[in-house]
């Protein structure tokens, strides 16, 4: 049997005021419930009442609500905000924090372009110095401890400078989960550096950058994804690194990767996952519109990490 799960230990005695932008959503809703059922805190749901997201002539997006049911319990920790569509419930949500009415941003039912384009926009104050990028945290029955995998959703094909600042955002998120000298694994599809697949070339030049910037932290790249989680196809690659087989941050090359990845690990092998976007001022919940209640849950569980003091 595996020890408690990493989502499983994260407790804290705070409560914190979350801004959800879209909970017209089943899953959302249930999220919601169950948040509350464990108290973590107070909800202004943006949209928070299931509702039918369709187009007018002017092709504005406009919403038909429908009651959702919460009991008068429930009742004490959310405030239903109502809001005319998917743009509407994203800048509501995003000034919300700005304000100091919420402490987390969360992504509901609405697309993450709707919340980046708000959170960017100069005059809300969230923008931080660093690169917003995304970061993923699963478990899985096949791997033996929790997996960072970063940058799923957000950064398309960043450059060099950009994958810098991506790594940088995830070696902060596993220092706050308690793993201070995170392994990292920059993904490719081969071990060596080929001028014919760059992804190789960044990899290599990310581990001298690292290796130089903090002489102590276990990198290795280029790396592909057998031999980044396995000793065992590590060792038949001939393979010899403490971060071969068992990486704590993969790296990927570009969106399409990790975005695969990240599905791949949730559909089939059932994983749990939970997910933010940091480098702004305030960690934002992000999570696939798809996501079951439960992985939403978690990547709620695992904000509350990154915004304890």
């Amino acid at each position: 049997m595996r020890s408690e799960k990493l989502f499983d230990k994260i407790r804290t005695n705070q409560t914190y005021t979350f801004a959800v932008a879209g909970a017209n959503d089943e899953a959302v809703t249930k999220m919601v419930k169950q948040a509350i059922e464990k108290k973590l805190g107070h909800f202004l749901l943006f949209g928070g009442k299931k509702s039918t997201y369709t187009k007018t002539d002017q092709e504005k997006t406009t919403v038909t609500p429908i009651a959702v049911d919460y009991t008068a319990e429930e009742q004490e920790w959310v405030t239903v905000i109502p809001v005319e569509g998917a743009e509407d419930a994203a800048e509501q949500a995003v000034l919300a924090v700005k304000t100091g009415q919420a402490d987390v941003l969360m992504k509901g039912f609405v697309p993450t372009s709707a919340i980046l384009h708000q959170v960017l926009r100069k005059e809300m104050g969230l923008r931080d110095s660093r690169l917003l990028s995304h970061v993923a945290v699963f478990e899985f029955p096949a791997y033996h401890k929790p997996l960072i995998v970063t940058d799923c959703a957000m950064n398309v094909a960043p450059e060099f400078d950009a994958k810098c600042a991506i790594t940088e955002n995830a070696i902060q998120v596993a220092r706050k989960l308690g793993i201070e000298k995170p392994k990292i694994a920059f993904l490719s599809a081969v071990e060596q550096p080929t001028v014919k697949m760059p992804s190789t070339i960044d990899a290599e030049k990310l581990v001298a950058y690292f290796r130089e910037k903090e002489p102590t932290l276990p990198t290795l790249g280029p790396i592909a994804m057998d031999a980044a989680i396995s000793k065992e196809a590590a060792r038949h690659k001939g393979i010899e690194s403490v971060v071969a087989g068992d990486a704590d941050i993969l790296v990927v090359p570009n969106i399409e990767t990790g975005n695969v990845l990240y599905k791949t690990l949730v559909y089939f092998a059932q994983a749990q996952v939970g997910s933010l976007i940091v480098g702004s001022k305030v960690p934002i919940v992000i999570s696939s519109r798809s996501d079951s209640a439960e992985n939403k849950l978690t990547s709620l569980i695992l904000t509350t990490r990154m915004v304890r003091k």
